[in-house]
């Protein structure tokens, strides 16, 4: 069984009970796998991270390491050194 560490950014911590770390125990394939789990511990994170279609929101980046997922395979991203990382994507101008 792999662990993997979800870390999310302070601004969704309203909706984790405060927790801006979860340790998730499971064999995960992918991203998607990863995202169901934590959706079983904190059902509200769902909204804000995905979209009614299941795809990731434009204002939200996930990442595996230092690779954004929105450029491999999304979702089906392969998960392989046991962290996930998932904040909102920076803009101004």
């Amino acid at each position: 069984m792999m662990a993997v560490t979800v870390y999310l950014t302070g601004h969704l911590k309203s909706y984790t009970g405060g927790e801006t770390e979860a340790r998730l125990h499971a064999d995960f394939s992918s991203v998607r796998n990863v995202l169901n789990s934590l959706w079983q511990r904190h059902p509200a994170l769902r909204d804000r991270i995905l979209t009614e279609h299941g795809e990731i929101r434009q204002h939200v980046n996930i990442f595996v390491g230092s690779d954004d997922v929105k450029r491999l395979k999304g979702l089906d991203t392969p998960v392989s050194n046991g962290e996930v990382h998932i904040f909102n994507a920076v803009s101004g101008g």
